[in-house]
């Protein structure tokens, strides 16, 4: 069973304390309210893809990742689609904010960085236009993927609101 553990704020404590001392932080929850919940994935050319007779050389990148619960499947952002060489498997028409689109769709491998929680292999995934910038550092506003209920769907998620956590297990 894996398992990702997400709180808003990164603490950076330098000295690093001993490994015996106990640390409280007291948190409120609106960094989690303001920017939803985000997570570092890595994005793979998909393995069945890099099987075939005629393979397709592997393309990888580390990304933020968005939780989108109105979202029926993960999607990525067609540019950063488009930078890692992905082939489209085919198109499906998404209902956005600007109406119906239609949209390639890919196939990929997803890695959950710094966690336990299985990485999904030949994941296919509709892409969209997302607020993400290769040139910007990963941040929760510079995000690559969205990630839809047919993930979450396979995963326990509990939010502590006041205590602005998110504990994930699969």
């Amino acid at each position: 069973m894996g398992s990702f553990n997400h709180f808003s704020i990164q603490w950076v404590l330098t000295p690093p304390p001993p490994p015996d001392m106990k640390i409280a932080f007291k948190m409120d929850s609106m960094p989690l309210t303001m920017l939803g919940l985000n997570m570092i994935v890595e994005i793979f050319t998909a393995s069945v893809l890099r099987k075939q007779p005629n393979p397709i050389p592997l393309s990888t990148i580390t990304v933020m990742a968005h939780f989108d619960t109105g979202a029926s499947i993960t999607s990525i952002d067609i540019n950063l689609a488009k930078h890692l060489n992905l082939t489209p498997i085919g198109e499906s028409t998404s209902n956005t904010a600007k109406g119906p689109q239609k949209t390639p769709n890919f196939c990929i491998d997803l890695n959950f960085s710094g966690t336990t929680l299985q990485p999904f292999h030949n994941l296919k995934v509709g892409s969209c236009t997302l607020p993400f910038n290769i040139e910007k550092e990963i941040s929760p506003r510079n995000f690559g993927i969205l990630i839809g209920r047919d993930v979450m769907s396979r995963w326990n998620i509990i939010w502590n609101g006041p205590s602005s956590t998110v504990f994930i297990s699969d």
